[in-house]
């Protein structure tokens, strides 16, 4: 756990490295300097974090760096209140089962403050939804605000003329992180709120850690050394949930983080990827799948990996069984619902994937994109407007933040009362790199049989074949 020094300064940097998202720019540890408007200050880029009063070190017209109010928000101006519904019912559909009963209890707030509506969830996992949502929205107007991935799903909806436009909104100006926009925008206009904040990187035991005297693996040779020593001690190294292809995948952020000179040549290997001039059999991208194969080979993963899902994978690692659940921020309630006890026990660490300097030690991301059905009644999109300014309320996104230990894009929230937003929050003074598997857009022709192919070979699978055979689908696919 975190000192009450470290603690103070996280709080003061805890939602600092937000815009690291848009401009990938590392937190400083230094705090020589006392944070005062016009002062002196020797950091260029840290920021005091997410309140309308956060001051950011950056150069004068002099040159000189010195203390400045930091532009949060779109507009920079105060947060506006939550706009009033008329009366009527929606329908909100989504993925986090495991946000139900926070969403729950701020509907009835909502409800009670604009009498007349009702909201109902609907729910499905998050394979589900990314596999049939677009097809389930569309022929229901009333689902008027809606969630989608970052990536490949939000395209969808864009292209299909799912997602109304909300630039104008003073709540999305005002109330909303600048830099998170970036996912749901779209030739300057935008679509939608990213509301959450995540960190796709390992969760680890740091009780486990400490009590075993393991050091967290900060390059490739450690972290194999780490799964052999891990294994020999009857713990499974890894609760890798390779059945459950949506979070099986976020370790594919990590092997993609490093795995190029810079980030437009991964942009481009990629794109070739997807559009058919390249495939799974290229150099780069069969160094990185022999790397799923060392994991497995080192012991890293549960026996019979590719049936061990995130169901069973967290449990694990909250009951101590496991030592890393590697997933994300996102994944810290599902495992302290499992074992009230790991609260104040579970870290982050980036997932470096090479002996040499990486280029990136870490990422983020902004996704669960909320969205205006463009499709649904003028009186029903005004029910859903003012459903997500609502939720862009700091009081109510600090409310969903901490009853979910989950960051998000909101100004002034303050996370204090969570101590494990806190403790894997030192992730933020990393290079961090905004998350690029879903840089694979075209997700059921190229991503899945891509990602599956991934975990085949995590599971053991010979990399050679299972690489051609995967690369022969997706040309199918691709109809080259």
């Amino acid at each position: 756990m975190i000192g009450s020094k470290g603690s103070k300064m996280l709080k003061l940097l805890v939602a600092g490295a937000f815009a690291v998202s848009a401009t990938i720019v590392p937190i400083s540890s230094s705090f020589g300097d006392t944070p005062r408007l016009g002062a002196r200050c020797t950091d260029e880029g840290i920021n005091t974090g997410t309140t309308s009063r956060s001051l950011i070190c950056q150069k004068n017209s002099n040159g000189q760096l010195r203390w400045a109010r930091v532009k949060l928000s779109t507009s920079g101006q105060t947060p506006v209140g939550a706009l009033r519904a008329p009366a009527g019912s929606i329908e909100f559909h989504h993925w986090r089962g495991e946000d139900k009963a926070v969403f729950d209890s701020i509907i009835s707030k909502f409800a009670a403050a604009n009498p007349g509506v009702k909201i109902t969830q609907v729910i499905k996992d998050s394979n589900s939804y990314q596999a049939t949502a677009l097809t389930t929205i569309r022929r229901n107007p009333k689902a008027a605000v809606f969630t989608t991935f970052r990536g490949g799903q939000f395209n969808d909806f864009f292209k299909a003329g799912m997602v109304a436009d909300i630039t104008e909104q003073r709540f999305v100006k005002n109330n909303v992180i600048q830099s998170a926009l970036t996912p749901a925008t779209v030739s300057g206009k935008v679509y939608g709120i990213p509301y959450q904040s995540l960190f796709n990187n390992p969760l680890y035991n740091a009780d486990m850690f400490a009590k075993k005297g393991w050091k967290v693996p900060r390059n490739w040779t450690q972290l194999l050394a780490f799964c052999r020593t891990a294994k020999a001690d009857g713990i499974i190294p890894f609760a890798w949930p390779a059945a459950t292809r949506g979070n099986a995948g976020q370790i594919l952020n990590s092997f993609l983080m490093n795995s190029a000179p810079n980030v437009a040549t991964l942009e481009q290997r990629i794109a070739d990827i997807e559009s058919g001039r390249a495939d799974l059999t290229s150099a780069w991208f069969r160094d990185m799948a022999n790397k799923y194969k060392q994991m497995n080979d080192a012991g890293c993963f549960p026996n019979n990996v590719t049936g061990y899902n995130d169901s069973v994978a967290p449990v694990d690692f909250a009951t101590g069984k496991a030592a890393i659940y590697p997933t994300g921020s996102f994944g810290i309630s599902t495992v302290t619902r499992a074992n009230p006890e790991m609260r104040g026990k579970i870290k982050m660490f980036g997932m470096i994937t090479t002996d040499d300097k990486p280029l990136y030690e870490g990422i983020t991301n902004n996704t669960f994109i909320l969205s205006v059905n463009a499709r649904a009644t003028s009186r029903d999109q005004q029910i859903a407007r003012a459903f997500m300014s609502f939720l862009a309320q700091a009081s109510i996104a600090q409310e969903y933040a901490i009853g979910t230990s989950q960051h998000v894009s909101i100004v002034n929230v303050d996370y204090s009362a969570n101590v494990d937003l806190l403790n894997v929050s030192d992730i933020m003074g990393k290079n961090l790199l905004l998350a690029p598997r879903f840089l694979f857009l075209n997700v059921a022709q190229v991503r899945d049989p891509m990602e599956d192919a991934l975990i085949a070979i995590g599971g053991g699978a010979d990399v050679t074949k299972t690489l051609s055979d995967a690369s022969a689908k997706i040309k199918q696919n691709l109809g080259k």
